[in-house]
């Protein structure tokens, strides 16, 4: 048996690149540190409420094919 699931990334972290937020929102697991709920991205935590100030729009390059 194969399981196959795709997600469609639309956004990623402006200072960390490599993390990809799909279309349907999910990232990594959501957590709780200090009563604040959030994401740890790379060690460092980011508060839920404030997530669309580290994330950006993925910039597609034209390639020339």
């Amino acid at each position: 048996m194969i399981v196959q699931v795709s997600y469609q990334a639309k956004w990623e972290f402006k200072d960390f690149p490599h993390y990809k937020i799909s279309t349907c929102k999910k990232i990594i697991k959501c957590t709780k540190s200090g009563g604040s709920i959030g994401y740890f991205i790379n060690g460092i935590f980011f508060k839920k409420s404030d997530i669309n100030n580290h994330i950006q729009v993925i910039k597609v390059s034209k390639l020339p094919f």
